[in-house]
Formats: structure tokens, C-alpha cells, sequence
């Protein structure tokens, strides 16, 4: 009975075709929680800035991130979870609420309303078209770029790296506990592999943890005491009415282009040169993914938190070897129970994972040999997306910088033809989008 279930679970998730097993994709989805786990205590940090109950917070974010996560995982099977993208978070509780004096009820309906409208564009499937338009040279700027932002984001949390806000400020102490925390992660991840031994990860994290918390670098129990409290309370609070608010019309739009074209850039850098993709660089089932996605920020807005996005630390549970959407699967069945012991989510402290985040970020870069096929345009173009992720911490601002020297590029060396128009029309409103961030 039990080798038959496992037998049809495994033909469900199309584990021949990605040569896939149980361990692994298990190890996978351990790998890509521990990853994650972070955001439960982050993000009601951060909302509460902007008014917002963390008790609510709490409980929108880890339900939210778990069906969704499901939802990947089970209908469009995929390798790739969700959760509140710090990107939103901070532009809704600093900008938002704090700068433009919006409620956060109103705020959560700008989320609600730009969710519907990547829901619109995924059934229209503009936003399918939108990824296909991306020529391969592109593609490989986008994984580059992902790439540098997941390190960056080990970097970061370690203080390796400091920052302003999103800018760069300055490198920081080398040899800091942080640090070496980061550097173990690593090299136990650089040795496990050398060996070939499955859960290097993993097991990485688990023992980066038990260093940090030797030199008391985890999380305090008066950190994750205000989670217990009020968690209905943001549940279906937003005011949709705000989208009959001009003001609120731009930063409805600033929302959707952060999201809508942050998670294409995951989609594509996350999958690329994997058995999630085809032979042309196409993932199947895209379509359900997308309307995931966009639903996820739907599904956020009324639970109490912003949106619910594709989060870029699914590249862990990928570089740990996952393939199929088990490995969301068993990611998201790690979320829920924490909402009944709420200490506990804060047991891995998000330095742990930096090893990981540096692995994983230097696997997403692409080769020297497939760089060399490109033209001088598209090895500036890439180059260029590389260091706007540095010195930006943005997505979105490095594939505006990287696709308009590539379509400026083809103008000139007499190649425009080449060039999609969808991402002609993606190029400009990215550039809106950066644009209404600024202004407001």
C-alpha cells in the first residue's frame, strides 16, 4: 500500500522526467524553510512600522506563504515558494504609509488591487509572452542578476556588505562572528559537495546554527513574544475603495511593476539551465505558476499582509537539488505548524543561511563558455544588470539598466529587428514604474 502511494506521488510529480527522488526533494524543502523562515519574524517587524499589528502580521504571513506555497507546489508544480517580498513590504510601511499618510487598510487594497492586476495579464497571457520575449543572452543577465542578489542578500545579513537602505554604503567587518558564520556555511557546503553527499544544505545551515548560537547570535524570546497576539485582526481589513483615490492609482502601478516583472526575473533566473525548463529554455506549466503568483498577492492583501511573491530563496531549495513541486509541498507543510509554537520560528536565525544564499548565488551565474557566445552588446548588457544588483539591491532597476543597453544596442549595430517589442513595451514600463517610486 504504502510503496503504491509513493510510486503514484512520485508519477504525480513527474519524478522520472527530472530524475528526481523522495530524499532529495525532501532535503530540498527543508533546506528552502530554513531559507525562509526569517520572514515570519521580519516581516511583522517591518509592517508594524507602518501601524500594522504584528500578532496579525504573524498569522497573514505564515498562512499566506503556506497556501500558496501548496498551490505551486501541488497545481503547478514547481520547486518555488512564496512569501512577503521584502521589496513590498518596506515601500508599503515607509512610503506608503508613512511618507504619503495612507492607512495601512488602504495601503493593503493598493496590494489587493495590483494583485487582480497580475491576475488579468497572466489570463490574457500577456505576461507568458512578456517572458518569451526575453532573448537568451537576457535570460542570462536575469540569472546573473538573481544570482548576485541572493549572495548579496548572505552579504547583507552578515554585515559583509553594508547598506543604506537599498544602496551600497561600504564593506563591513570581515571577520566579525557574522561573517565567519557565513564563511563556515559555505565551506561546509563547498566540502559536503566536493564529496558528492546528498543534504550538503542542509546540513550546512543546521551547523552554521549551532555556531551562531554559540556566539549568541540567535533570536531572543521577547523578539518573536508579540506574535501570539491579535491575529484576526488584519483579516479581511483592506479598504478597496482606495482605488477610487487618484493618488493611490500610481502606487498601485509601482506595486505591480515590482512584482509582476521581480517575479519574471525569478522565474527565469531561478530555472534556467534546469530540468524545470525545456530544451528552449521554456517552463511548462508557467501559466499556473503565474496565476499562483499573482494570486498569492490577493490572498496576502486579505489575510493581513502585502504581497505574497515568488521568493528568490527558492534558489536554496533548488541548488539543494529539488526539482518538482514536492519540494514546495514539503516547505509549505513546515510553515503551519509553527503558528502554534510562534518561538520556535525564530530558532534558525537567518545568518545561518548565508552560506547557503553565497552557494546558491554563485550556481546562478552563468558560465564563462556561454558568455563567450554572446555579442559585445548583450556581455555589457549582462555586465550591467551584475552591477546594478550590486549597488542598487533592485531587480527591477537592473533589468531596466540591462535591457535598454540592449535594445539601444541592436538600434545602433543595425539590429533592431531582432528586438520583441513586448519587451520594448516591458522596458518602458519598468521605467514607469521606477519612476512613480521615486516621485513618491
Amino acid at each position: 500500500m504504502t510503496t503504491n502511494l509513493l510510486n503514484k506521488i512520485a508519477e504525480y510529480f513527474e519524478f522520472t522526467k527530472h530524475k528526481a527522488d523522495f530524499k532529495t526533494e525532501i532535503l530540498a524543502g527543508v533546506s528552502t524553510f530554513l531559507a525562509l523562515s526569517y520572514i515570519f519574524i521580519v516581516n511583522p517587524a517591518i509592517l508594524g512600522q507602518g501601524g500594522m499589528n504584528k500578532g496579525f502580521v504573524f498569522f497573514a504571513t505564515v498562512v499566506a506563504s503556506c497556501i500558496t506555497t501548496l498551490a505551486m507546489g501541488l497545481w503547478a508544480k514547481k520547486p518555488l515558494v512564496l512569501a512577503p517580498g521584502l521589496e513590498m513590504n518596506g515601500y508599503v510601511a515607509f512610503f506608503v504609509v508613512g511618507a504619503l499618510g495612507f492607512t495601512w487598510q488602504g495601503a493593503l487594497g493598493a496590494v489587493f488591487w495590483e494583485g487582480v492586476l497580475c491576475i488579468l495579464l497572466t489570463m490574457h497571457e500577456m505576461r507568458v509572452r512578456i517572458i518569451k520575449a526575453v532573448p537568451n543572452s537576457m535570460k542570462a543577465g536575469l540569472s546573473l542578476s538573481v544570482g548576485v542578489f541572493v549572495a548579496i542578500i548572505g552579504l547583507k545579513i552578515s554585515n559583509i556588505l553594508l547598506y543604506r537602505g537599498i544602496t551600497i554604503s561600504g564593506i563591513g567587518a570581515l571577520l566579525s562572528h557574522e561573517a565567519l558564520v557565513v564563511y563556515f556555511g559555505l565551506a561546509v557546503i563547498l566540502l559536503l559537495e566536493r564529496f558528492k553527499i546528498t543534504g550538503s544544505v542542509l546540513i550546512s545551515i543546521i551547523l552554521a546554527t549551532l555556531l551562531a548560537y554559540h556566539w549568541g547570535l540567535g533570536a531572543t524570546a521577547a523578539e518573536v513574544s508579540a506574535l501570539s497576539q491579535g491575529w484576526l485582526d488584519g483579516f479581511l481589513k483592506f479598504d478597496l475603495g482606495v482605488i477610487l483615490d487618484p493618488r493611490m492609482w500610481s502606487v498601485i502601478l509601482a506595486l505591480f511593476v515590482i512584482d509582476f516583472y521581480g517575479s519574471i526575473a525569478k522565474f527565469i533566473g531561478l530555472t534556467r539551465n534546469t530540468s524545470i525548463v525545456d530544451e528552449n529554455g521554456d517552463m511548462p506549466q508557467i501559466k499556473e505558476a503565474m496565476l499562483v503568483d499573482g494570486a498569492g498577492t490577493i490572498i496576502g492583501a486579505a489575510a493581513g499582509t502585502t504581497s505574497i511573491i515568488t521568493y528568490v530563496e527558492s534558489a536554496v531549495g533548488i541548488g539543494a537539488g529539488g526539482r518538482t513541486g514536492l519540494t514546495a509541498v514539503v516547505c509549505a507543510l513546515l510553515m503551519l505548524p509553527f503558528l502554534l509554537v510562534p518561538n520556535l520560528v525564530g530558532a534558525v536565525p537567518v545568518i545561518a543561511a548565508g552560506g547557503a544564499l553565497l552557494f546558491v548565488g554563485i550556481t546562478l551565474m552563468p558560465s564563462r563558455k556561454e558568455l563567450a557566445k554572446y555579442s559585445m552588446v548583450e556581455i555589457i548588457s549582462v555586465a550591467m544588470m551584475a552591477l546594478t544588483v550590486l549597488f542598487t539591491f533592485a531587480l527591477d532597476k537592473a533589468m531596466l539598466v540591462g535591457f535598454g543597453i540592449y535594445i539601444i544596442g541592436s538600434v545602433v549595430t543595425g539590429k533592431a529587428r531582432q528586438v520583441d517589442i513586448y519587451l520594448i513595451i516591458s522596458t518602458i514600463l519598468i521605467l514607469v514604474g521606477l519612476v512613480l517610486q521615486q516621485m513618491l
